[in-house]
């Protein structure tokens, strides 16, 4: 029969025994070099980022795509506007949809261009900047954008997550 301070010896070892079996492979795993690899079955491939980084920005860049995603597979084509950040020159990639009403934004004519608008709404008016700000119309936030993730020296982003500003 165990006195009660062999009782609680034994049961703080078996614990700390346990904790440490399961803590060790998370550990061992964060300090691994090995790079993990990018699933794109159910991303857009933009192209190359060497030719995405050439010419005039901002400009539209068209998609077509199969997206397999569990047992469904459906096929997307459409564009984004890419642009560069104004801080550290990085591309920053612009979801062409309204964030009013959802309707697909597209260039402002000229007139609009000099006075800062880059892209219009025809839809109600929406109005935004060359990096998807909305500066006038019914618009309650810029524009959304997608994370560009780099793979073998290509741009793929994540056609069905944008990310909300």
């Amino acid at each position: 029969m165990l006195n009660r301070r062999e009782f609680i010896s034994k049961s703080l070892k078996g614990t700390t025994g346990l904790i440490v079996i399961s803590i060790v492979p998370i550990g061992l795993s964060a300090c691994s070099n090995k790079e993990l690899s990018l699933d794109t079955d159910s991303m857009v491939n933009l192209g190359p980022l060497t030719e995405l980084n050439k010419g005039i920005f901002p400009k539209k860049v068209p998609y077509k795509v199969n997206i397999k995603d569990a047992w469904t597979e459906q096929k997307m084509e459409g564009f984004v506007y890419i642009n560069k950040t104004f801080e550290d020159n990085n591309l920053l990639i612009l979801s062409p949809i309204c964030t009013h009403l959802g309707c697909v934004v597209g260039d402002a004519d000229e007139k609009l261009q000099k006075e800062g608008i880059r892209y219009y709404c025809p839809c109600h008016g929406g109005q935004y900047d060359e990096y998807g700000v909305n500066v006038g119309g019914p618009p309650p936030r810029p524009l959304e954008m997608f994370s560009p993730y780099v793979e073998n020296g290509n741009v793929y982003i994540s056609i069905l997550n944008p990310t909300v500003r």
